[in-house]
Parts: structure tokens; C-alpha cells; sequence
């Protein structure tokens, strides 16, 4: 099942016609929020200081009257690149504005008649918080369905071009750690300010754009949405910095894979910001995600625990564990759910949590013992399946990434446990009859993905039924109920089964992809549907020793 980045087309002659600066284009949107500018005295006039400061009075003069006095009362950090105001609230850090300064600086030191046509223009940047929400923006903070809005958005392009403090500073706790997302907004931002400068660009853009999608390139991914989201995407990933195999991104993420795969956007991003021949800036991340920290205070993570790593918002936590466990249990779960966040975000949004067991820990040393005790658990356990009355996973960091010849009970105890965790959520789930009838407010992670409910059960369920009909797992006594028999097939799916599961007949055991189509179709073919990773970049658990 593909993953499409549709959710509006937009005409793009529409586009062509704009005055850009009415217009907001977002990442994680293919629409356009209207948001009305002003006209004002060019700021570029006044000297400006090299250093992050209190905005000056003459700034907020380019800000709209009716968010002007909510803009005075919430920025007080601001930072001019040659005439470009970027502007923040006080607690946002001033690294954050410097690595703006960066980022325009360099990808528009080509192209100094595009700076001073944004300047001349009125067009500013502000950074989001990474405490802030999109709405709590002066200039954002009337948007309607404002959660649909904070979940979808970290930074968009237009007046004013917006992104989240904790991307520009890589921090653990950014849900889009692999990609930057001031460079994809400020290639709006250029688009733009191209369309007001050059009558021919809108029609090349769409030209190049039509030819990459015509002969099938980025099909499934977010470039292939419209021009505007193509030239944001490609331009990221000209500069290193585009995420890569996830619901709405393919394989091209890098300058070089760029150049290779689809060569006349390559050329059109070299030929349109005409980066000088000796500057060799690429985007660099401050952090290698995903990576340890201690445990951020908003999670109100209990103090035993002093390591916290974020999956894709999914929280993993330990005592003492290795970070090396910590950063692999992380891994994996982003390979599991690559193209099925939708499926992640049923644990996410129940606060569930993840331990990760270190060598000489127990689970009575956890402060949630109790509660396991309760459950029934075995003090010496050293995994522990998710219960919805704990929101709680324990696994041995021992066996994070274990391959199939030496992890115990169905194989690697992520993927076994994750898998059981996913199934108790969503087999029993309420079908919601609204679903398909929510009009554009559809996150990208949900698009065309069938969303897990109680069919979802009853079809695993028949699957057992039938698969015990034909004999099949006879002699497997670990095989106990329906959450085991998917999980068994997931495990397979990814070759991270355990080799004791040789079923009564079988002269191998039904322990990776190819032998589990082969022994149990049906199973497969539910796990196929089920994972997305048709036409996708594929993954096995056997590959998380190389660092993939």
C-alpha cells in the first residue's frame, strides 16, 4: 500500500498569478494559508547590528496592524541578515537565530538580488520555541483548528517564514530530527520572491515539476504534491538535508543522490541560486539523531530513569542500559514504523513508554513495579508485554538487537513487543465513521492508509482460524493467541524471528520473509498490507548491525 502526499492539489496557475506574500506554504501541507501583509518604509534603510538584540521600534512597522502590539508584547530577540529581520521571544535560544543567519546567508550567496528584493519586500523570519506551538505565533494565533494545526506544522514559508527553534538546533525532542526545516521553508520564501522578480519562473518550475512526476520520480513522496512543495524538497536535499524512507519521503535526501536521480531538478536548483563555485556549505546537523539525553521535564519522566531517546515522539527511557541499547531500541522502531506512523501514534497517544533494561537491573528495581506485580509479572522477567492498564514495555537491553539465533520466546523482543503493543490498541478499536469524510484535515502520515480497527482483528483472527485448519504452526506452543500469531509474522516479515520456530513438518524454521510467504501466504500478505513497504526502501532486522 502506497503512501501518497496528496491532500490538496493546488492550481498552479493560481500560483503564478499570486502576490506571494499574501501566501503561507507549509511543510507537512500542500495548501496555502492565506495571511495578509503590509506595506511599510523598507527596513533595510536603518543600520543593522550584527548581534542578536531587542527588536528595534522600526521593525514591528512591517509587521500587520492587527498583529503588531500582540508582536511587541512576544518578540524580544532579533537579528538582521544584511536587512532580513529573524525575530524570536526571549526564550528562544540565540544560537537559534544565528544558525538562520547561517542558513540564508548561504543559500542565497548567489543571489543577493533575491535578500534584497525579500528585504525591500518586508518579508521577515520568526523562530518557534521549541516549548511554543505554531498558534502561540502572534501572527498565527487566530488560525482555526488550531491542534490539527500544531500537530502538522513546525515552520512555514511566506510572510512571515517561520521555523521550530529545536530543528535549527537539533535537539532530541524534534520530531523532524532528520531534515531541516529552515531550509525547506526559506526555499518557499525564495520561490516566492522569484515569482515577483522573473515572470518565466513559475512556468520552468512546473515545467521541470510535470517532467519528474510524468516519468514516474517521487512517486508516493511529498515533491510529488505540486511545484511549490517540489522546489522546497529539492532544495533540501541539494543542500544534505532531506529526510529520507518515511511515509512521505523516498530515498533522495542528498546532493548527490539528487544529481543522479533526477538531474534536471538538480540543474534547476544549481542554476537558479547559482551558489558560488567556493562555497561548499551543506546543511550540517548539530546532533547525529537519534541520540540519549536525560529525560526533557515535560515528559514528567519518573527520576529513576536518567536516559530518555525520542522515536519518531515515541519514549524510551532506562536506568542504566547502554546509550548504544537505547539509540538501537530507537532504530528499530523507526525502521517498524517507517510507513506506518498512523500505527505508531496509537501508542503515542496514550503516553506509553518503552524500558530498556540494564544488565544488572531488575524489574523490582523499577518504580513502576507495583503495578507489574499486581499484573501478575515474574520478578525475574526480563521482558514484559505491553498492558493497557500501565502503558508500560520492558525489554533486556541485552537482546535489543538480537538476531534470531539468539533472542528468546517468538524473536527480537522490539519488534515482538511494539507489534503486541500496536494489536491490543487497535484490533478492538471502534470503527470511526467519519474517517474518510474529514476533508483536509488528514495528517500526512495518514494518507491512504487503512486505518487499524476492530476489521483489522477480525481479519487476523480469521487468518489463525484458518492457518490452524491447515495445520500450519502445529508443535510452535509459544503460538498462543491471535496477538502472537501477528506478531510471529511481523517478526518474520523483518528476519528478526526466533530460530526455535520450526513448526511440525517444516525442515527450517519459518524465521524470515521468504520462508514465512512460503509456509503461511495469508499471514504474509496481512504483515505486507500491514507494514507498507511495497515499492518502498526495504529494511531487515539483520541490517541494524551495519548502522542502517
Amino acid at each position: 500500500m502506497h503512501i501518497t502526499s496528496f491532500s490538496v492539489r493546488i492550481d498552479f496557475a493560481l500560483v503564478q498569478v499570486r502576490e506571494f506574500f499574501n501566501g503561507v506554504t507549509c511543510l507537512g501541507m500542500a495548501a496555502v494559508v492565506l495571511v495578509a501583509g503590509l506595506a511599510c518604509p523598507t527596513f533595510a534603510e536603518e543600520e543593522q547590528p550584527a548581534s542578536v538584540t531587542e527588536p528595534p521600534d522600526l521593525f514591528f512597522e512591517i509587521v500587520a496592524p492587527r498583529h503588531r502590539e500582540a508582536a511587541r508584547a512576544f518578540y524580544h530577540k532579533y537579528l538582521s541578515v544584511d536587512g532580513l529581520p529573524v525575530v524570536a521571544s526571549g526564550e528562544v535560544a540565540d544560537e537559534a537565530l544565528e544558525r538562520t543567519q547561517v542558513i540564508v546567508r548561504n543559500m542565497l550567496s548567489g543571489r543577493p538580488d533575491v535578500l534584497e528584493r525579500m528585504v525591500e519586500d518586508q518579508m521577515y523570519l520568526i523562530i518557534i520555541g521549541k516549548d511554543q506551538k505554531y498558534t502561540d505565533m502572534p501572527e498565527f494565533r487566530h488560525i482555526r483548528n488550531k491542534e490539527y494545526m500544531n500537530e502538522r506544522v513546525r515552520g512555514t514559508g511566506g510572510k512571515p517564514t517561520s521555523f521550530g527553534e529545536e530543528n535549527l538546533l537539533s535537539l532530541a525532542i524534534d520530531r523532524y530530527d532528520d531534515e531541516s526545516i529552515g531550509v525547506h521553508e526559506f526555499a518557499h520564501t525564495i520561490d516566492g520572491t522569484l515569482h515577483s522578480m522573473d515572470s518565466t519562473w513559475g512556468h520552468r518550475l512546473r515545467s521541470v515539476f510535470l517532467d519528474a512526476v510524468q516519468s514516474g520520480k517521487y512517486k508516493g513522496a511529498y515533491a510529488s504534491s505540486n511545484p511549490i512543495e517540489y522546489w522546497g524538497e529539492i532544495v533540501q536535499s541539494y543542500f544534505d538535508c532531506n529526510r529520507i524512507n518515511n511515509w512521505n519521503h523516498g530515498p533522495i535526501g542528498d546532493r548527490d543522490s539528487l544529481r543522479q536521480y533526477d538531474p534536471k531538478g538538480f540543474d534547476l536548483v544549481e542554476s537558479t541560486l547559482k551558489i558560488p563555485p567556493d562555497n561548499h556549505w551543506r546543511y550540517e546537523y548539530l546532533t547525529h539523531h537519534p541520540t540519549v539525553i536525560a529525560p526533557p521535564k515535560k515528559f514528567a519522566i519518573d527520576p529513576y530513569y536518567g536516559k530518555f531517546s525520542w522515536a519518531r515522539e515515541f519514549v524510551i527511557v532506562s536506568h542504566s542500559a547502554t546509550d548504544d541499547q537505547l539509540v538501537d531500541t530507537n532504530q528499530i522502531i523507526r525502521h517498524l514504523f517507517a510507513y506506518r506512523h498512523d500505527v505508531l501514534k496509537s501508542l503515542i497517544n496514550r503516553d506509553a513508554k518503552l524500558v530498556v533494561l540494564g544488565h544488572d537491573e531488575k524489574l523490582v528495581d523499577l518504580p513502576e513495579w507495583e503495578s507489574l506485580k499486581n499484573a501478575g509479572i515474574d520478578p525475574d522477567a526480563r521482558f514484559v508485554e505491553f498492558d493497557p492498564a500501565t502503558n508500560l514495555i520492558v525489554v533486556d537491553g541485552a537482546e535489543v538487537t538480537r538476531t534470531s539465533d539468539t533472542v528468546n520466546r517468538l524473536g527480537n523482543p522490539v519488534i515482538a513487543s511494539m507489534t503486541d503493543a500496536f494489536f491490543k490498541l487497535t484490533a478492538d478499536r471502534e470503527i470511526d465513521p467519519n474517517w474518510e469524510n474529514r476533508g483536509q484535515e488528514v495528517q500526512q502520515y495518514e494518507l491512504n492508509v487503512t486505518r487499524l480497527d476492530k476489521r483489522f482483528g477480525e481479519k487476523v483472527r480469521n487468518a489463525l482460524k484458518a492457518s490452524r485448519q491447515d495445520g500450519l504452526w502445529d508443535g510452535v506452543p509459544i503460538l498462543e493467541d491471535e496477538s502472537d500469531y501477528l506478531c510471529t509474522g511481523v517478526l518474520a516479515y523483518f528476519d528478526a524471528a526466533s530460530a526455535t520456530l520450526i513448526p511440525k513438518g517444516s525442515s527450517k524454521p519459518v524465521n524470515n520473509r521468504q520462508a514465512l510467504q512460503q509456509y503461511d501466504p495469508n499471514l504474509y500478505e496481512i504483515v505486507h498490507e500491514l507494514m507498507a513497504y511495497q515499492d518502498r526502501t526495504d529494511w531487515r532486522i539483520t541490517e541494524q548491525h551495519s548502522g542502517n
